[in-house]
């Protein structure tokens, strides 16, 4: 079966950077896949992207050297399975509460008797392999997002489920059910704090932590924090803080010639 990179990073203790892939269009997929980049995660619980659009993103993302991941819409067996029948190597899976809902996503996640995935992988087993059916458990990369105050509680719990890779923390969610409002540029101490503690649970039970940074500085010292699967803006942020850049270039340019023709 095709090595998961992102999951062999992470098993080594490496950093795995990657992005959101919101737009559904399959070529700024493959655009992100050849970036560089470790993983490209699908984003179908709050991108544009839509179920029928699913394949066409992960054929794209094939052919680049990156992890194709998706996050799934909800934590149901149809949504897990179906990303993960059309060629994904792993799923991200929201709203992970408790150590009940972690059991689930393993369940959708493994074939019996572990799991309930039913056989199918149509993509799956084209572009990962043959030995899918044999290999899958090792290869899939299970990431669940902790990203409420009731899913900080049972860190610990969620995170000592067996088949479990790594946690994702979405910072905006976990703050809006700490009491704070989403997208402010240095978050509260409670939020640091809860985030903290979501670290600790996973180094305390050797799964890797993750967390979505929303600008390039703050990469650095997550990593440094401990934090192995980043995940760094989107490619909406980044063609948004590029095309201001872009213009601010621009306007100092048109600025300084309107300057040199003042009399």
């Amino acid at each position: 079966m095709r090595p998961n990179r992102t999951k062999r990073l992470l098993g080594q203790g490496q950093p795995a950077i990657g992005t959101f892939c919101l737009a559904a269009s399959a070529l700024i997929a493959e655009m992100l896949g050849h970036s560089g980049l470790d993983f490209v995660m699908v984003d179908l619980q709050h991108g544009e992207s839509t179920p029928d659009r699913l394949q066409g993103m992960l054929q794209a993302l094939s052919g680049t050297p990156a992890t194709p991941l998706v996050r799934v819409q909800s934590n149901t067996v149809l949504d897990i399975q179906r990303a993960l029948d059309l060629g994904a190597a792993g799923v991200v899976v929201p709203t992970v509460n408790t150590r009940e809902d972690a059991e689930a996503v393993v369940r959708a996640v493994r074939y019996a008797p572990i799991g309930v995935r039913s056989w199918g992988p149509l993509r799956g087993a084209l572009y990962l392999g043959a030995e899918y059916f044999a290999e899958a458990h090792e290869e899939l990369l299970t990431v669940l997002m902790i990203e409420s105050a009731e899913g900080c509680s049972n860190a610990r719990e969620i995170l000592s489920v067996p088949g479990v890779d790594a946690c994702f923390i979405g910072p905006n969610d976990l703050s809006i059910t700490l009491g704070f409002p989403p997208g402010l540029a240095i978050l509260p101490p409670p939020v640091e704090e809860a985030i903290a503690a979501i670290l600790a649970a996973a180094q305390a039970t050797g799964k890797a932590a993750g967390i979505q940074v929303f600008d390039t500085r703050a990469a650095g010292p997550r990593i440094e924090q401990g934090f192995r699967f980043v995940s760094v803006m989107s490619e909406f942020e980044m063609v948004r803080d590029g095309a201001a850049e872009v213009l601010r270039a621009v306007n100092s340019l048109r600025e300084g010639r309107g300057a040199k023709n003042e009399p």
